[in-house]
């Protein structure tokens, strides 16, 4: 996502007092203003209003990122929609409670006091949107060494919240954390919950927030249940773990509860963990939402029984996903500093290879050309594939890759498509990191058989070394990956190796050779170099009809698989995120490619083969060292030769992980053959 620039938020009093000067909301409109986008000022705070085609909208204070505000269409009213979320206005000096609150606190490993996280500076830092179907903003804030990213989405079925932390910081940093929304019901005795049978639970505090309608201690103290509350137990007391037995939760009365895995039991090789998605009931309104938790470990549930009729005459319950009981540690950013890219040295250390260098900004383009007239290019310090011509049976040369280059936001180039790798490196403690900037480490070779450009990124801290090999040769390309573990711990290895083939239309495209194979359809592989249409981008849930946004799917990049008992969460929200997934087998030896389709073949052969009838040309594509074949098309409703015509193969391992012991070394390749000579 491109940054924009970000302004500080002036005082409320100098808003009010400002005459002759824009006020900040109509700053904020000048530079981030769209269709759907408003930006307001409600009781001197600068907000911003999200509302999408169906009148669906969203209210989000800036500076303290609260969201006060979600009305939904719904069925049974035609020329409107209703309010969901139960917030009490502001009053005086106290702030609004209440709406979709963000909390974040830093743990102590000392003496383990939770301090909150001053999280009530945010600025905009970006907006995104998609006609005004899907609507997106993006608040920023800086917390001492914390640099948190906080995405609001709407969507005319639903809407989403996610938070982003990194540690910028030497020292790793532990936090307790939850999205908390306060629901609005009709009636205190038709509030329910369904979807948390057979979870663990004990009574336990919410953390405390500033938006908190209940503090702690409010929503522990326990109530008389009445006279006609029949078959309502009383809550147990803290730390003491029960299992929910039954499947709709009424919450008429008074509890505060934390549905988890047992601390205790995370310690175990397996166990059960919450489920990623459960549902609200308001039977007063015939209203049900579904919440879906990721990346959360815990699920935070109160309601506030008789101590509602306090606060007005609606009944309100607060839930949402937590990791509360079993902080989150936060790794300082790994990366390592390569000096600033010298062309001339390049040229004079590496040259005599068939190798040439050249500027462009602060990148540097690898020219590889042999004396067949094959050639291809490479960037740095991304290490990005963005060319591969190849000579043809007519007598030229044709490119075999896709690549695209636009203007972002900030003026500077975006290039995507090409070959380019996206994997993620994990060990047991937390620790993740990812290659992303490469230095060029040595050039082998001559024009007249082959020339190797040898690419090598480093995680000193972690002991994690990565080198890509880029070989040229008369009839293929291939992308070697050589990963070196020095660590005395294990390393989790995900993702792929993806190439995006360029085509005339997947119309005229077929794959041959995957007659047989098993498959899983899965919603597209997303990266920073990935092209991927708007209409593929949102995939729908057939069950909740929510629409999951481009951070979203990015988020499921390394996800999928890791069916592994330290991810068993993880891979369980994954799981059930994507509902829709199919597994199937290939009964097609010659797959026309021309529908949409995104698949993860398990079982496909060494080497299959993608022909283009329009352009008449085809491409052997092989691996080694991955089990699993991505394959990806946008489908034929595009312009022919356009920015959509391609077809995204990728040799993967994202449905199962690949584990390297201590002191382990693992490699694998992708090889694009040239069968036109």
């Amino acid at each position: 996502m491109a940054s924009l620039l970000s302004f500080s938020l002036p005082k409320p009093k100098i808003i009010k007092a400002s005459v002759t000067t824009p006020t900040l909301p109509e700053t904020l409109d000048q530079k981030f203003g769209r269709k759907g986008i408003k930006f307001l000022e409600s009781g001197d705070v600068p907000s911003v209003e999200l509302t999408v085609r169906n009148g669906s909208s969203v209210r989000l204070r800036i500076p303290d990122g609260h969201v006060t505000s979600y009305k939904p269409k719904v069925y049974w009213k035609d020329d409107g929609s209703e309010e969901v979320l139960y917030t009490l206005p502001a009053n005086g000096s106290a702030n609004a409670k209440g709406g979709i609150a963000l909390v974040i606190n830093e743990v102590s490993e000392a003496n383990s006091k939770a301090s909150l996280v001053n999280t009530s500076e945010w600025t905009v830092k970006d907006v995104d949107s998609d006609s005004i179907d899907a609507l997106q903003v993006e608040l920023s804030c800086i917390s001492g060494t914390l640099d948190i990213s906080y995405v609001v989405s709407l969507y005319p079925l639903s809407m989403a919240t996610a938070v982003i932390v990194k540690n910028n910081g030497r020292k790793a940093v532990n936090l307790t954390s939850a999205i908390l929304s306060h629901f609005k019901f009709k009636k205190r005795g038709g509030t329910a919950i369904q979807g948390l049978r057979g979870c663990s639970y004990c009574t336990h505090p919410p953390i405390s927030s500033p938006f908190e309608i209940l503090s702690p201690s409010e929503a522990m103290k326990s109530e008389d249940p009445g006279w006609f509350s029949f078959g309502s137990d009383p809550e147990k007391k803290p730390g003491v773990w029960t299992a929910q037995d039954v499947p709709i939760t009424i919450l008429k009365n008074k509890l505060s509860r934390v549905y988890a895995a047992p601390p205790t039991e995370r310690l175990k090789g397996f166990y059960n963990t919450p489920p990623s998605k459960y549902e609200t009931i308001d039977q007063g309104r015939e209203l049900v939402f579904r919440v879906i938790r990721i990346g959360f470990q815990d699920i935070y549930l109160s309601s506030p029984g008789s101590s509602s009729q306090k606060y007005g005459k609606d009944y309100f319950i607060c839930t949402g996903p937590a990791s509360m009981l079993v902080p989150v540690v936060v790794n300082p950013v790994a990366s390592v500093s390569y000096p600033p890219i010298n062309v001339d040295y390049l040229d004079s250390e590496f040259s005599g290879h068939g190798v040439s260098f050249a500027a462009i900004s602060d990148c540097c383009v690898v020219k590889m050309g042999l004396d067949n007239r094959s050639v291809a290019n490479l960037m740095l310090p991304s290490g990005l594939i963005t060319s591969y011509k190849a000579p043809m049976w007519h007598g030229g040369t044709l490119e075999l890759l896709h690549t695209l280059v636009s203007e972002g936001e900030s003026g500077g180039a975006i290039i995507q498509g090409g070959v380019s790798l996206a994997f993620k490196c994990e060990r047991d403690g937390g620790v993740s990191w990812s290659p992303s900037t490469w230095a060029l480490n040595d050039v082998r070779g001559n024009p007249q058989e082959f020339i190797q450009v040898e690419l090598i990124s480093r995680n000193s801290k972690d002991m994690i070394e990565v080198k890509h090999i880029v070989t040229l040769q008369q009839d293929h390309l291939s992308s070697e990956l050589v990963i070196c573990n020095s660590n005395s711990s294990s390393l989790s290895l995900m993702g792929s190796v993806i190439s995006h083939l360029t085509v005339s239309t997947p119309e005229a495209t077929y794959a041959i050779g995957l007659e047989g194979s098993n498959f899983f359809s899965r919603p597209p592989l997303s990266s920073c170099f990935s092209i991927i249409p708007a209409d593929v981008r949102q995939r729908k849930d057939s069950g909740s009809g929510k629409l999951w946004s481009p951070t979203a799917l990015k988020g499921l990049l390394f996800g999928w698989g890791a069916r592994n008992q330290k991810n068993g969460d993880d891979a369980e929200s994954r799981e059930r995120l994507m509902e829709e997934e199919m597994e199937g087998e290939e009964t097609d030896n010659y797959k026309h490619l021309a529908e949409k389709m995104s698949r993860i073949y398990t079982s496909a052969p060494q080497y299959m083969t993608v022909i283009d009838r329009g352009r008449r040309c085809s491409a052997v594509l092989g691996r080694d060292g991955f089990n699993e074949l991505y394959m990806f098309s946008p489908g034929s409703s595009h312009k022919w030769y356009g920015k959509y015509a391609y077809i995204c193969i990728g040799q993967s391992a994202l449905l199962e992980p690949i584990i390297l012991g201590p002191e382990g070394i693992w490699r694998g390749w992708q090889h694009i053959y040239n069968p036109n000579l």
